[in-house]
């Protein structure tokens, strides 16, 4: 029996998501709670296979949320869910221990496929798999804190809102937006918007 601990706030969501993997898998156990902050104390009483958690830019951007995560159960595999744009977003979810991301705009079968390309050890990302990904060597070679700003940026964001969403220095931001820049070959936002939208 397949034992999966689900996140996900809303309760319609959660629900659907319950019953794509019952439909699935025929026998699961699935154990669901609303809020990330559960998710420790749930995996410290019972062992799960799968953790499905509903990304949350200001929770999920702490690597210590997936440390604690994986110094309680080092094997669990882990399935983000996100509204945010995987191209953006994807790699550093992955380089945090993610074993795969999908959007919520997916179908039930785009679900159920990454749900059986993370079961087997496998990572996903949105609708094709790592192995079969056109991947973006630009994007891919952003550290964490370069994708989180570029994230907010897409968003519209400006530099003192940046500042006050990550908690840091304008200088921080700045240096951070230059090497990302540098990284992406590109010269402003527009241009950004541009070459994510190209990627995948």
């Amino acid at each position: 029996m397949t034992r999966i601990l689900l996140s996900i706030k809303n309760d319609f969501f959660r629900m659907g998501i319950a019953a794509s993997v019952k439909e699935y898998t025929g026998n699961a156990y699935i154990e669901e709670i609303d809020s990330l902050k559960n998710v420790q104390k749930s995996l410290q009483k019972s062992y799960f296979d799968l953790l499905i958690v509903e990304a949350n830019l200001s929770e999920m951007f702490n690597p210590a949320v997936f440390d604690g995560i994986r110094q309680i159960q080092p094997d669990i595999k882990i399935l983000i869910i996100s509204e945010d744009n995987e191209k953006v977003l994807a790699y550093t979810y992955l380089k945090k221990g993610v074993d795969g991301v999908f959007l919520k705009s997916m179908s039930k079968y785009e679900f159920q496929s990454a749900f059986d390309t993370v079961l087997t050890g496998r990572k996903y990302v949105a609708t094709t798999r790592m192995g079969r990904q056109r991947k973006s060597k630009n994007v891919s070679t952003l550290s964490p804190r370069e994708s989180e700003v570029m994230h907010l940026l897409l968003k519209g964001f400006r530099t003192t809102q940046i500042c006050k969403e990550l908690n840091l220095a304008p200088s921080t931001i700045s240096t951070v937006k230059f090497k990302m820049y540098q990284k992406m070959q590109v010269d402003n936002v527009v241009d950004l918007m541009g070459k994510v939208n190209r990627v995948g």
